[in-house]
């Protein structure tokens, strides 16, 4: 409700067509009055009521960036009787995204449902049904803290030690206490004991660029995997995102997959 009550009225719009063709309006969206953020992949929709020489026109579009001037680059996506020898009176509508949300509930429902989602140990764990206790079997290392990474403290010792124990931990503390250094550290011990590859997930964009970045920091190959929307966004940890490592791969194929690549950006 918050994200769709701000719909912004007398809106002008700068005209542009992209590189691949599709219509780009720009616009002002002044940053003071808008309480959340608007970020590149957000949906949004542009409307006009119409007027003696024009029909009413509306089209959702997503934006793909935000220049330094606070103006705004929507990529319309239909580029049919787009009215762009009008430049003034438009509306901006934010259009509510779901997705994260369904992914959540769809996540709650297979859980509910389905006893093999998870361990059945994690599974009654997490329901708080009483179980034996159970230990995971392997080498410790002789030193918990990583290479790269700050000395650990005695707490953030016993938290490595304890999650390379079991199948499930929960680990809590403050801001600045020293939570992603753990984290990073117990990233690196799993994936020293060759086991295979660790998956790293953490609620919020910014949260995985930091794990990414520390995690990175300790030698082991980090791959950050983004959103499409999220690939034209410059962030700290850009050159160990995926589609970064593909543009840049070092193969004898390479040329043909940046002919590709180039092709697919044209298109």
């Amino acid at each position: 409700m918050m994200k769709e009550s701000q719909s912004k009225d007398n809106v002008t719009i700068r005209w542009d067509i992209g590189l691949n063709k599709k219509r780009v309006a720009y616009f002002v969206f002044p940053k003071e009055d808008n309480e959340l953020r608007l970020v590149p992949g957000d949906e949004l929709r542009l409307r006009y009521s119409g007027d003696a020489a024009h029909p009413a026109w509306q089209s959702v579009g997503h934006v793909i960036k935000l220049t330094a001037q606070e103006e705004v680059a929507l990529e319309l996506r239909a580029s049919q009787g787009v009215p762009v020898d009008i430049n003034h009176g438009f509306s901006v509508d934010f259009v509510w995204k779901s997705t994260s949300f369904d992914r959540m509930q769809g996540a709650m429902k297979t859980f509910a449902v389905d006893e093999t989602s998870v361990s059945g140990y994690i599974y009654h764990h997490l329901l708080g049904h009483e179980v034996e206790v159970q230990m995971v079997r392997n080498t410790l290392p002789r030193r918990f803290g990583a290479p790269g990474l700050p000395e650990l403290n005695a707490s953030q010792v016993f938290a490595v030690k304890s999650v390379l124990q079991r199948p499930i931990s929960l680990i809590q503390g403050p801001p600045g206490t020293g939570k992603t250094v753990t984290s990073a550290a117990i990233v690196y011990h799993m994936a020293k004991q060759g086991q295979g590859q660790v998956l790293v997930c953490a609620p919020s964009n910014v949260a995985v660029d930091q794990l990414a970045e520390k995690i990175s920091a300790t030698g082991l190959k980090v791959v950050r995997l983004c959103a499409k929307s999220r690939e034209a966004v410059s962030s700290p940890v850009e050159h160990l995102t995926l589609h970064y490592q593909v543009r840049h791969l070092d193969t004898s194929e390479k040329s043909e997959l940046h002919k590709l690549q180039q092709l697919k950006d044209e298109q």
